[in-house]
């Protein structure tokens, strides 16, 4: 049996540690990219079932936006959920209805939540 592949890309060493940990113990295929070219990249090389994408990055704290508008272009079947504390941290109020991706998640991340996500969009049982 083939598992679903889920790429995450965070600058934050300490989610993608965390978020593959959880998300490998569930039987998820996990791979990583702490920066948005390399995580395109990867997406090339993987087509993975579903991607985790972060806002915030050093280069621009709205990158992650702009990236997944990117990546929907490239690859409009790919389901992307936006992770983000960007909410938290400035005045905003983004929502799923905003932005190019399937769901849109604050951190922390509810991790149940989140593997139910997954599971309804790659349709694993």
């Amino acid at each position: 049996m083939e598992l679903n592949k889920v790429l995450i890309i965070d600058d934050d060493q300490d989610i993608l540690e965390t978020a593959g940990a959880i998300l490998g113990y569930e039987g998820f295929e996990i791979h990583s990219a702490d920066n948005i070219k390399e995580g395109i990249e990867l997406i090339k090389t993987l087509s993975p079932n579903v991607i985790l994408l972060d806002v915030m990055f050093p280069e621009k704290k709205t990158l992650g936006f702009e990236a997944a508008e990117r990546i929907k272009e490239l690859y409009p079947d790919i389901p992307i959920f936006i992770i983000t504390t960007i909410n938290r941290e400035y005045a905003f109020n983004i929502t799923k209805a905003d932005v190019k991706a399937e769901e849109f998640l604050n951190k922390p991340v509810d991790y149940d939540k989140l593997i139910a996500l997954i599971k309804h969009y790659t349709r694993v049982t």
